[in-house]
């Protein structure tokens, strides 16, 4: 083995059995590899003299001028000689026999045969198409003909029996002494086509008034084209109904209710995620405070946002919302008032100013209405009202020093501020692993897996030490991939060690080393004075 450059690697074996130059064995030894060496040389020579002399044998025929392909097309061509030969007396004895023959009568046979068969094929083509436009026309009034009876059949369906029409279709046609009906038929047909451009003015006009009524109201979401006016005359009863002040009172009322159970909904909500997000962070910090970080311990602190949002956390957390059901009695009449009147006097006009961030304005535009929606998702956010920091703990003789992460992070360096970054990550694994409970609690066995990529880049070797012993105090199972530079760091802290190479780009090596391996082979190194 040789060790060099904070490295562990194997020698190339023929460095102490070939290439070996120290001792008589070794020149002995080489000796015999040489003479071994001209053996197979003068072996592998003989062949190839052989073959050397063959060529020059070759090299000593006269050349020919032309190229290859020439004569190897000329070796070809006698051999198809023969056959080709044999080939042109078959043809010359069938011109012959052709020649014997009336050739021009025969021509002039075959070409009237063809026009003639050309006429009759180009007169079938014809009537074909002839007989598909005949059919396609036939298809075509036969569906007109079914789309005709379907119309007349639901006309008699809808037609409907009036006397009075009947009534007064007689007493009309006994006023014509001679009545024709396709004059009278024109006469009305006239009459209700003009009908029918007065009906669209009046419908174009009240489009336009429907339209512009529309553009004043944008909050009245009726139709513009509709064929009734039902929807406006509704809106008109409506309008004109003798208890409108009532309905305007109850409106009020039930308003009013819904922003009260709106208000005891949302509340209870923000205050609920509130008080389990601070059970988390006492959770966390119960697992970490059992843990050392080296020489640092760490905390987590969730506490009011410090902005302008922070003022609605006292609103959300004020104990006069806590309701003790051991102080109430057996009469459920008004106990159940979450909203007291002690706290409505203190945050009355501050919940009412939360409340009008989420309704937009009446008549309000899409734009108000798109900062509307962003502030309700911003408010409904439990997250908005608090502040996440964590905290290092210093022990200074009798007192512990507790220092804010986030006003040190800027000043440390890049390891150091790595640490906490590692303790919110491994304590937020051991939170999702759940093992901080009982160990008398049953649950499900988990693997407690955890993996990181380059971990630790920033760290010395004893915060990377540090790093390793806090995750084996967890009790995990880490996988952590680093560069070559960092190995040092990891080698003598964990159990088992890969190392890969790709140095040609072709093809991976992989390397595995134990730990208690790794002791033994430094002892060897120290030992052989290297």
């Amino acid at each position: 083995m040789l060790y060099h450059s904070f490295r562990l690697q194997h020698m190339n074996p023929d460095s102490y059995t070939k290439y070996a130059y120290i001792g008589k064995d070794s020149v002995r030894k080489r000796i015999r590899l040489l003479e071994k060496e001209i053996l197979t040389l003068e072996a592998q020579k003989k062949p190839q003299e052989e073959l050397l002399r063959e060529c020059e044998r070759i090299l000593l025929l006269e050349p020919l001028a032309g190229r290859p392909e020439e004569y190897m097309e000329w070796l070809q061509d006698m051999e198809d000689y023969k056959s080709k030969e044999r080939e042109k007396k078959k043809l010359v004895q069938k011109l012959e026999t052709l020649k014997a023959q009336n050739v021009d009568q025969l021509e002039e046979e075959r070409r009237a045969v063809t026009l003639l068969c050309d006429g009759k094929k180009r007169e079938r083509d014809e009537r074909n198409r002839l007989i598909h436009d005949k059919e396609r026309e036939i298809g075509q009034l036969n569906q007109e003909t079914v789309e005709k009876n379907e119309a007349l059949l639901e006309r008699e369906a809808d037609l409907k029996q009036r006397r009075e029409y009947d009534e007064e279709l007689t007493a009309y046609l006994s006023g014509q002494e001679y009545p024709r009906y396709d004059r009278e038929r024109e006469r009305f047909t006239s009459l209700c086509h003009k009908l029918s451009e007065e009906r669209e003015s009046a419908r174009s006009r009240l489009i336009d008034i429907r339209t512009e009524y529309l553009r004043n109201r944008p909050n009245r979401n009726f139709p513009v084209s509709a064929g009734d006016n039902q929807s406006y005359d509704h809106l008109l009863d409506a309008l004109q109904c003798e208890h409108l002040e009532e309905y305007k009172a109850k409106a009020t009322e039930q308003a009013k209710a819904a922003v009260e159970h709106f208000r005891d909904d949302f509340i209870y909500k923000i205050r609920s995620a509130i008080r389990e997000a601070l059970i988390r962070k006492d959770e966390l910090n119960r697992i970490i405070s059992r843990l050392d970080f080296g020489k640092d311990k760490y905390q987590f602190v969730i506490g009011r946002n410090r902005g302008l949002d922070g003022r609605y956390y006292d609103m959300f957390m004020d104990d006069a919302l806590e309701v003790n059901p051991a102080c109430l009695n057996q009469s459920f009449e008004n106990q159940m008032d979450l909203f007291t009147i002690e706290h409505e006097q203190h945050y009355g006009q501050l919940m009412n100013e939360l409340i009008s961030i989420f309704i937009p304005p009446e008549n309000a535009a899409p734009e108000q209405m798109e900062e509307a929606r962003r502030n309700m998702d911003k408010y409904a956010d439990y997250r908005t009202y608090l502040s996440f920091d964590m905290q290092q703990l210093v022990q200074n003789e009798d007192e512990v020093i507790k220092i804010r992460l986030s006003k040190m992070i800027k000043k440390n360096s890049g390891g150091e501020g790595q640490n906490p970054l590692y303790v919110a990550l491994l304590a937020s694994f051991a939170q999702a692993y759940r093992i901080s409970l009982s160990p008398r609690i049953e649950r499900s066995p988990t693997i407690r897996l955890v993996v990181l990529d380059e971990a630790f880049s920033k760290m010395d070797g004893e915060k990377v030490a540090s790093c390793i012993q806090l995750i084996r105090g967890l009790g995990f199972q880490a996988v952590i991939s680093a560069t070559n530079d960092k190995i040092q760091n990891y080698v003598e802290n964990v159990d088992k060690t890969f190392v890969f190479a790709n140095p040609n780009k072709k093809s991976i090596s992989i390397q595995e080393f134990e730990r208690d391996r790794l002791t033994e082979l430094v002892k060897d190194i120290q030992e052989d004075g290297y």
